[in-house]
């Protein structure tokens, strides 16, 4: 029933008919008054009434079946594709989508009309609580909502790095489906006071600039997990698909305190410096001590160990603590995706690469940089490029593999795709030393060497004692022929010989005797 009431308000049904009722009140009253008047028979009045009755259904009937385009009066498109054939011919659609999202199949004729009809964009939901300090909170359960829709059946959903490029933008609905080729947006706002938290959430479609869906939400926190199955519900429904019982995303809690911790973990470990995963790992933690069975959360706290041991000199506690937190995802939900994503990147953080890859292949393509198996880095690092388009990090990386193998116009496209996104990360993250280091030996050989070395800069004076910020401007030094300040930069920066060992941007400096020094103090 709530799917057939949804069909017929995205059909205008029930403003067609509140219309019809309206204008024939008007054209009865009318008539009672002129027809006296005018001195014709009293049967003409009931005419008129047994006509506007005999009208009603049909009006009712037409709404349902047509639509007013742009284009003058058409035929509903869901009927025209309902009545295209009698048996369905689904073909495959690969999802735009974070990477526990699997191929699956449209309904039919979806991908023989317009792509953009079947697609949304979630974007960040604004925090408007009275103090402003539940952005982290906002994150996570839009990153939630995001990763429910794209397990819905034909309906494509663009990654959480395309959609979050648009925070705290005023963008309106048209440039966010020209830049991400959408048809729909799902946006909303948050508010929290104490233990009670207001939900507003908005579906618009973007070629007519109108509202499919709203509605508001004021609940007490116990309830977020209902909010969230309604919100998906709604979209799906408003959108004329089909929720199936695998598409349903699985919390694996029912602790509202617990999964509060986790949305803020979410949040934090996004933003990838030092000090937010360390927030992350604080909150993921009390999320699991609260719920020890909390599958996510285990897989959450793995993430933020994985990050700080690959990206941050976390080093073998870190690795412990990330083996040990996958290990428990896993065995608690076999079947959430979001576990063995975690347990991917935990085995790469262990270098245990083989494990990594058989987990999934996707999940960390530098597991081939770690055995110098450059073709297939960067065949990872193409798939990559092509699963998450506004991904930086793929392209910057994979720059000086292309130049060590020798093809110099892919690593020259890939530092200018990777520069590009790059700047637009830093519009929404500008305190991300990441972004900065790993962009700044690709805008020094495409010409931008001023900006090269300001990016070096910023990216020092934000994390000046983090090894892997060390690490990666030692590179551009090296890059750049300053042999003498790579070296500064790059005692103390890591401790893997064998990311060392095959990283093409130390070739360089690797005849200096300094480098077969620095090399005898990494572990094997």
């Amino acid at each position: 029933m709530r799917k057939f009431i949804a069909e017929l308000r995205r059909r205008n049904v029930f403003k067609v008919g509140t219309v019809y009722v309206v204008v024939a009140w008007a054209l009865m009253q009318g008539a009672d008054v002129m027809f006296p008047a005018l001195n014709l028979p009293a049967w003409t009045v009931t005419l008129v009434a047994v006509l506007v009755i005999v009208g009603f259904p049909v009006a009712l009937m037409l709404a349902w079946a047509f639509e007013l385009t742009r284009a003058g009066v058409a035929r509903d498109q869901s009927d025209v594709e309902a009545g295209a054939s009698t048996e369905p011919k689904p073909g495959p659609l690969v999802l735009a989508g974070p990477p526990s999202v699997p191929s699956v199949d449209a309904p039919a004729g979806a991908a023989s009309t317009d792509p953009r009809r079947h697609s949304l964009a979630v974007l960040p939901f604004a925090d408007l609580s009275p103090e402003h300090d539940h952005e982290y909170f906002a994150d996570g359960l839009t990153e939630e909502l995001l990763n429910a829709l794209a397990r819905v059946a034909g309906l494509r959903v663009p990654s959480r790095t395309s959609c979050f490029a648009f925070r705290g933008k005023d963008v309106d609905v048209a440039a966010v489906a020209e830049r991400l080729r959408v048809g729909h947006v799902l946006e909303g706002s948050v508010r929290r006071s104490g233990e009670r938290v207001r939900i507003t959430a908005k579906l618009v479609d973007t070629g007519t600039d109108s509202h499919l869906w709203s509605e508001t939400y004021d609940r007490t926190l116990d309830d977020i997990f209902a909010i969230q199955a309604d919100i998906a519900r709604q979209i799906v429904a408003a959108l004329q698909l089909r929720l199936r019982p695998q598409d349903a995303t699985d919390a694996t809690t029912r602790d509202a305190p617990a999964y509060e911790l986790y949305l803020q973990g979410l949040g934090f470990l996004h933003r990838f410096g030092p000090r937010s995963l360390q927030s992350a790992i604080e909150a993921f933690t009390r999320a699991t001590e609260l719920d020890p069975t909390f599958a996510k959360a285990w897989a959450g706290l793995s993430a933020a160990h994985s990050a700080r041991a690959t990206y941050h000199s976390g080093g073998a506690p870190a690795i412990a603590a990330s083996d040990d937190a996958s290990r428990r995802a896993v065995e608690l939900a076999p079947h959430v995706a979001e576990v063995h994503t975690a347990r991917a990147v935990s085995y790469s953080a262990q270098e245990r690469f083989e494990e990594a890859a058989a987990e999934f292949e996707r999940a960390y393509a530098r597991t081939a940089l770690h055995r110098g198996d450059l073709p297939k880095a960067l065949e990872l690092f193409e798939k990559a490029m092509e699963t998450d388009p506004d991904d930086y990090q793929s392209p910057l990386i994979a720059a000086p593999v292309y130049r060590k193998i020798g093809d110099e116009r892919k690593a020259s496209e890939a530092e200018r795709r990777g520069c590009a996104l790059a700047a637009r990360h830093l519009e929404s993250y500008p305190d991300n030393a990441r972004a900065y280091f790993l962009a700044t030996a690709a805008l020094y050989n495409i010409g931008e060497r001023e900006k090269a070395y300001e990016w070096a800069d910023k990216a020092i004076a934000i994390d000046p004692d983090d090894g892997n910020t060390r690490y990666n401007i030692a590179c551009f030094y090296a890059q750049v022929g300053e042999a003498d300040r790579a070296f500064s930069f790059l005692r103390g920066s890591i401790a893997s010989r064998s990311w060392a060992d095959n990283d093409p941007e130390l070739d360089p400096i690797r005849e200096d005797p300094r480098f077969r020094e620095f090399l005898a103090t990494l572990e094997e």
